[in-house]
């Protein structure tokens, strides 16, 4: 049994590593999905997607559909909700897709900007990025 001692202590420097690995340990706080709210910052574009009949290519005659992407200034992460299956844990998020609560000005595309709102996991073929935010509020980075 001396070897018991040396098994826990293994354990413990494994699990001090995972712990120091995860964002918690460098001082990032996760995002949480709704209905909390959160801010984040990075560059919006405009994007375009082909959209309806096909969703396949705007060139061939596909409705093109105009999407706002924000691009994160630092990756994110995203606190599982419990007991949900399908709000999971994220690690590293980068983009995110936008939906505006009231029309953002064209101005704001290509900008870096500072938006708040409530952020969900993407169901269905028809968005663009895994995590959404609903934004409901828009103003240029300071």
């Amino acid at each position: 049994m001396s070897g018991t001692p040396l098994r826990g202590l293994a354990l413990l420097l494994a699990v001090a590593a995972l712990w120091a690995w995860t964002g918690a340990a460098r001082g990032a706080q996760c995002q949480r999905y709704e209905p909390d709210l959160v801010d984040l910052k990075g560059d919006l574009q405009l994007t375009v997607f082909p959209g309806p009949p096909h969703y396949r290519s705007v060139e061939t005659g596909d409705q093109p559909e105009a999407v706002w992407m924000l691009q994160l200034a630092k990756p994110i992460c995203i606190e599982a909700i419990a007991d949900d299956p399908w709000n999971v844990a994220r690690d590293g998020v980068q983009t995110v897709e936008v939906i505006p609560r009231t029309a953002f000005p064209v101005s704001l595309n290509g900008k870096p900007v500072q938006l708040q709102g409530t952020l969900f996991r993407a169901r269905g073929g028809h968005r663009h990025a895994e995590i959404v935010l609903r934004a409901t509020l828009a103003a240029p980075a300071k």
